[in-house]
């Protein structure tokens, strides 16, 4: 029973680490909750709950369930954050499990660290001290706690999706990386980058089997390379996620025991979750028995900002996007 439990959490660990917009030049909000729209009854949760778009009417699906998995990088600076806590770190991966109880699915939603959102602060005492526009990765950093730095991080992504809901956080320290990766044996892929820097060998296109620090490196570093934009990298991690559920299955399926009672234990000591050891216990075989359908992300465009790299999201596509995951079309009666 032990084994089948850590097994079931090494799972979710690999998962974790594993519209009309322009009217006449006037950007409009288009998704809009009910009871902004003229006429409409918003008296029910139900009707309160629906969006309109390109005149129609969107209804939440009911059967998702989201959690927010979090890679904290310690070693990003926050000293420009001035009420940002020291050793906080902030968000280097950001991936939303989308979970479809009905249809018996479940999707990724990769999002960039750069992209441009409301980060959220507060005072000492945890209360709204206000808000301000910086990259998402940050909200992290302005907790007052590792846990309120996922609060605040789910916040600003709830935002962000136009006031979506998030049920539950998973984080862990990017230093997990390194110990999953080698618990499946390494990860094969084909370099996409020059990491000469790291081996000799490793030029562009060769296939390797990353181990150890190796397997860190490649999803987390970005100013080394040519490419110091994220979106780069945000594709070596997808390509790494892939890789992982792969020779997680293949050990899986050959009945080894990757992740040992020494192992969990170690991978528990950079982990934080709002999940309880029975939920996470049910989350995973659930991932089991589900079908994967793969990662999407949120399209825009990567510019020069005063200091740092800017992600700036295309509203339209990300709306569309939005309601593809997480709405399904009414017909009113």
């Amino acid at each position: 029973m032990k084994k089948k439990l850590i097994g079931r959490l090494g799972l979710i660990l690999l998962a974790a680490i594993s519209g009309m917009l322009l009217v006449f030049g006037v950007l409009e909000q288009i998704l809009l909750p009910a009871d902004t729209v003229p006429g409409r009854d918003s008296d029910t949760a139900e009707n309160s709950a629906r969006v309109f778009y390109n005149n129609t009417w969107y209804a939440p699906v009911e059967s998702l369930e989201t959690i927010l998995i979090l890679g904290i990088d310690t070693s990003e600076s926050t000293a420009s954050a001035d009420t940002a806590k020291d050793g906080m770190g902030q968000a280097d991966f950001l991936e939303l499990l989308i979970l479809d109880k009905a249809a018996q699915e479940f999707q990724l939603l990769h999002l960039n660290r750069d992209t441009m959102a409301e980060i959220f602060q507060t005072d000492l005492y945890g209360r709204d001290a206000g808000s301000f526009r910086g990259q998402l990765a940050l909200a992290h950093a302005y907790g007052r706690d590792p846990n309120d730095g996922c609060r605040q991080t789910v916040k600003s992504v709830e935002t962000l999706l136009y006031g979506i809901s998030i049920d539950h956080y998973i984080s862990f320290t990017m230093d997990a990386v390194s110990i999953l990766n080698d618990r499946v044996g390494g990860v094969t892929l084909s370099l996409m980058d020059d990491f000469t820097h790291l081996d000799p060998a490793y030029q562009e296109g060769t296939v390797v089997t990353l181990t150890g620090t190796q397997a860190l490196a490649y999803v987390r570093e970005r100013g080394a390379l040519e490419d110091s934009t994220n979106l780069r990298r945000m594709e070596r991690q997808r390509q790494y996620l892939d890789g992982l559920f792969k020779a997680y299955n293949e050990t899986a399926a050959a009945g080894e025991d990757t992740f040992s009672v020494d192992a969990l234990l170690e991978v528990n000591d950079y982990m934080i979750s709002d999940c309880t050891a029975d939920q996470l216990s049910s989350l995973t075989a659930t991932l089991q028995q589900y079908t994967y359908t793969g990662i999407r992300t949120l399209e825009g465009q990567a510019v020069k900002g005063h200091t740092y790299v800017e992600f700036h999201l295309d509203e339209s596509a990300a709306q569309q996007t939005v309601l593809e995951l997480f709405y399904t079309p009414v017909t009113e009666e």
